[in-house]
């Protein structure tokens, strides 16, 4: 493949993953006021500037205004950046994981690919929420649900590496640990439902993304406890970042692992 053509593919693939992260972003910052995030346009939340179509290009735009209004040149949220390259980032990620490139161009383009361009920045998305008010968008984790209804009918009509029936597997399977561990109050209601969610998407991959999400966050823990600072722990970001492993790896991992355990 030329590099041209590769480069513009990436680029594009970026800017769409920065995009939903754009449109993401006003979710989180309107649904608590109830505002209509729909119909109404971006504006300016200090002075009300409804923003023209050159003033919402994902990521240029901030660069290009130096993070200022046009209007009132008030400082911009550096979360809006922030939002936009962690998902066009991990948009990019996920797809240059899962597609295959030959010298003619894309070789192969499936549905586990469409679902990674929605997939990540959601995770993104419920990250930077928990981080912020320690709580995950029940958004995030329906339109994870979502993913894995369409994953799980899609299984049963056509060839793929999860059957239909592990995908129900990694539903119950974390899940239902984590709901004793939550009624035991060391977990959030939350962190239920997007394992939940996630196993139906992942099948039986959801097993090692909630071990590295353990392993990645009993890191952090023991690092805070040390420091002696206090700290209100979110386990959303580090199981995020395990379901977005075990999507791209999860599978090559247990085959890893079993054939370790093998000798």
């Amino acid at each position: 493949m030329e590099i041209f053509l590769f480069s513009l593919i990436c680029l594009m693939i970026f800017m769409f993953g920065a995009a939903l992260g754009s449109f993401f972003n006003v979710i989180l910052c309107r649904g608590p006021k109830k505002e209509d995030f729909i119909k109404t346009r971006s504006y300016c939340p200090e002075c009300g500037h409804v923003l023209n179509w050159y003033e919402l290009v994902p990521v240029v735009s901030f660069i290009v205004q130096k993070r200022r209004c046009r209007k009132c040149m008030c400082r911009i949220k550096l979360q809006y950046l922030l939002m936009e390259v962690l998902c066009g980032g991990s948009a990019l990620w996920a797809f240059m994981t899962l597609v295959e490139f030959s010298s003619f161009g894309i070789e192969s383009l499936t549905y586990e690919v469409i679902i990674a361009l929605l997939l990540f920045p959601v995770l993104v998305s419920l990250s930077v929420e928990d981080i912020k008010v320690t709580e995950i968008p029940y958004w995030c984790t329906g339109t994870i649900a979502v993913l894995g209804v369409i994953a799980t009918v899609l299984s049963v009509f056509m060839p793929t590496k999860v059957v239909w029936y592990e995908h129900l597997i990694g539903m119950v399977v974390i899940a239902l640990p984590f709901a004793v561990f939550c009624y035991l109050g060391a977990m959030g209601g939350g962190d239920v439902q997007l394992t939940a969610a996630a196993g139906l998407l992942l099948g039986w991959a959801i097993v090692p993304a909630v071990f590295i999400a353990m392993i990645i966050g009993g890191v952090f823990g023991v690092a805070v406890k040390i420091s002696k600072k206090r700290a209100v722990i979110c386990f959303g970001p580090f199981l995020s970042v395990g379901i977005a492993v075990g999507y791209l790896y999860g599978y090559e991992i247990i085959h890893w692992y079993s054939n370790l355990m093998a000798g």
